[in-house]
């Protein structure tokens, strides 16, 4: 059964699972949160979210606090493990996320 997630990491994270993916990847390009579906070294792209949005300021913080402290959610009854790490990108902050079923 499909739960509704409240917050933005969680609903990329449930369409890339969804998609197959291993994970994610959020980078900053032309004013936009460009995020990314990563299977086996590939990525395609899933989400553009408009820097100056609330729903990309959100999606900043919440990947920064995952920096820190993994994360996990639920999805169709099967738990995952979200973690996230920074790295730069051009002079920008970018985010690899991790989706592993536990």
């Amino acid at each position: 059964m499909a739960r509704k997630h409240k917050d933005t990491v969680s609903r990329l994270a449930a369409l890339a699972i969804g998609l197959g993916a291993e994970g994610l990847d959020i980078e900053y390009k032309d004013g936009h949160e460009e995020v990314f579906a990563i299977k086996n070294g590939l990525g395609w792209g899933i989400a553009s979210l408009r820097s100056s949005s609330r729903d990309a300021k959100l999606l900043r913080a919440e990947l920064f606090r995952m920096a820190k402290r993994k994360r996990q959610v639920i999805l169709d009854e099967m738990k995952y493990e979200l973690r996230t790490r920074i790295y730069d990108s051009f002079g920008e902050h970018a985010f690899r996320v991790k989706l592993r079923r536990v």
